[in-house]
C-alpha cells in the first residue's frame, strides 16, 4: 500500500508540474502570436494558458493585448482587469503596450487605470506610506507604516 502512495504522489506533483510547463509554454506562444500579429491563435493560446492556470496574471494580460486588437474591447477590458486583480501591476507595461491602444479612449480603460494606479502615484507624489495615505493619523504620516499599523486598533480600525 505504502508503495502506491508514493506512486500517486509523484503522479499527483508530475501532472501540477506539466499543468504550469503547459501555461508557460503557451504564454510563450501566445507572445510569439502577438509579435507576429496572429491575434486570433494569441488569444486562443492566451486563453487556453488561462485555462491552465487561473491565478497567473501574465496570462489575462496576453489575452487582453489580442482581444483589444481583436476588437473585442469589452472583454479586453475584463481580461486586463483580472490581470490586475491576479496581481500584474506593471503600469509601464499596460501604457506601454501597442497592442492595448484601441482600449485607451474608452472610459473602462480610464477607469480602471485610475482605479489601479492614481491611488498608489497620488502616496508616492505626496511621500507618503499606502497606509498613511489612508488616514492613520498625524503620527501614522509622520513615522510611516509601522506607526499607523501600531495606532490603528487605538483609533478602533482593524489592522490590514
Amino acid at each position: 500500500m505504502t508503495r502506491i502512495s508514493v506512486l500517486a504522489a509523484c503522479l499527483l506533483l508530475a501532472a501540477c508540474g506539466d499543468t504550469f510547463t503547459n501555461a508557460k509554454a503557451l504564454r510563450t506562444q501566445a507572445t510569439e502570436s502577438l509579435t507576429q500579429k496572429n491575434y486570433g491563435i494569441a488569444a486562443d493560446k492566451a486563453y487556453a494558458a488561462t485555462l491552465k492556470a487561473p491565478k497567473e496574471a501574465e496570462s489575462f494580460f496576453l489575452l487582453a493585448q489580442a482581444q483589444a486588437q481583436l476588437g473585442r474591447k469589452n472583454a479586453a477590458i475584463a481580461s486586463l482587469e483580472t490581470a490586475i486583480v491576479n496581481g500584474f501591476t506593471d503600469e509601464e507595461a499596460i501604457k506601454g503596450s501597442a497592442n492595448l491602444e484601441p482600449l485607451r479612449r474608452s472610459e473602462a480603460y480610464k477607469e480602471l487605470m485610475a482605479a489601479t494606479f492614481a491611488p498608489a502615484a497620488a502616496a508616492a507624489a505626496e511621500g507618503e506610506a499606502p497606509a498613511a495615505a489612508e488616514g492613520a493619523g498625524e503620527a501614522g504620516k509622520a513615522d510611516g507604516l509601522a506607526q499607523s499599523q501600531a495606532s490603528a486598533p487605538a483609533e478602533g480600525r482593524p489592522k490590514h
